[in-house]
């Protein structure tokens, strides 16, 4: 029986509510020319997308239903947003024809849009687990958007050519199997790697109210990287060479939940 429309509002649907406005948001304020502006739009939309995941589940309040609004408020903030803001700033001006700059734009909103069906997939078949399997896709918009807010900032050529190689390598990581990092719990009792990340999350809030452009940079590319430096360390420390990084080809055999 289906449920009211009462039964769908709460506070996890809110905040998923509200990332899927940063997305819509941040694409008007790209064809205004605002591109700083929705870089941040579209950071701020991941931190709204982590906190309706984390309150829905201490709530108890997870459902198919916020699963898939959650995931298509992303295909939105940290798929549509981020490829619209990459081919207004930068890849609408690259080379001769049109095609190539479309193409490299279409890249996020590709692969954001398969890494989110993989995902509810997953945790519909395997329910959720303590990181991802490849990058999430707001932090992946996240990354991309640091690029543009920081070139807008110093100007340097170089972020650029940054800009053209990190955009398809980030997709394909989205879509890849390497292991993320979930959010960090907010808890001080716990122990370990969860204190350390508790650590290094704060140190970047404090980082970003002093050094802004600089410090989402740095953040979003050192957790881009966490990904193929921690699939290194496992292949050199297990001396296995089988593991593997990208996506078998069975995996993109249709799996749609009957």
């Amino acid at each position: 029986m289906y449920k009211t429309a009462k039964q769908y509002i709460s506070v996890p649907n809110l905040f998923t509510t509200i990332n899927l406005f940063c997305g819509f948001l941040s694409v008007i304020m790209t064809v205004a020319g605002k591109f700083v502006a929705a870089g941040w739009i579209i950071f701020m939309a991941g931190i709204f997308d982590a906190l309706d995941g984390r309150i829905a589940r201490a709530s108890g309040r997870n459902s198919d239903f916020g699963l898939q609004m959650d995931s298509l408020a992303d295909v939105i903030s940290a798929g549509i947003a981020p490829s619209i803001l990459l081919y207004e700033y930068y890849f609408k001006d690259i080379g001769n024809h049109i095609a190539v700059g479309m193409m490299l734009g279409f890249l996020p909103l590709l692969f954001a849009t398969f890494r989110l069906a993989r995902y509810n997939v997953m945790t519909q078949h395997e329910g959720h687990k303590s990181y991802y399997v490849g990058m999430p896709a707001p932090m992946a918009a996240s990354t991309l958007a640091s690029l543009v807010i920081l070139h807008n900032h110093v100007g340097w050529p170089i972020l650029l050519r940054l800009m053209l190689v990190s955009t398809p390598v980030i997709s394909l990581a989205m879509a890849s199997h390497l292991k993320y990092e979930g959010f960090p719990r907010f808890s001080v009792k716990e122990k370990g790697g969860n204190r350390f990340k508790l650590v290094i999350f704060f140190t970047g809030i404090v980082f970003v109210f002093f050094f802004p452009e600089f410090t989402l940079f740095i953040f979003m590319f050192i957790y881009f990287i966490s990904g193929p430096t921690t699939f290194l360390y496992n292949v050199f420390r297990t001396h296995d060479q089988q593991e593997s990084i990208l996506e078998s080809d069975e995996f993109f055999a249709d799996q749609r939940v009957p």
